[in-house]
């Protein structure tokens, strides 16, 4: 006469009729579920916050990046000022957005408080 886990919890509890959560660890094995938990492995967790974090800094680049790109590909095919190259202009536009991007955060940063 071997009792479940959760008829032990049920039995201990002054209440037994409310609801109550399941705290087992999800080893045990049932018919279908062939040993496995439930929530997968830690790698599988481990790939799923680096594919997360790629996919935030890949749109913060196409941001960032992409306008800067084409503006200065189109200003190529006019001429650049003395001095100036296709790298240079494209760092320099980049860094200005970037510089935006800050203020503006720290704008709504400060005036968050109101």
């Amino acid at each position: 006469m071997s009792k479940s886990v959760q008829e032990i919890i049920r039995d201990r509890r002054p209440n037994a009729d409310a609801p109550f959560r399941d705290l087992t660890d999800g080893m045990e094995t049932g018919p279908s579920d062939n040993g496995r938990r439930a929530d997968g492995s830690q790698l599988a967790w481990l790939f799923g916050i680096l594919a997360s974090a790629a996919a935030i800094a890949g749109a913060v680049l196409v941001v960032l990046a992409a306008p800067p790109v084409f503006d200065c590909r189109n200003r190529a095919e006019q001429g650049f000022f003395v001095g100036q190259t296709y790298g240079g202009c494209v760092a320099s536009e980049v860094s200005a957005r970037w510089n935006l991007l800050e203020q503006r955060v720290k704008l709504a940063l400060r005036g968050s408080g109101r």
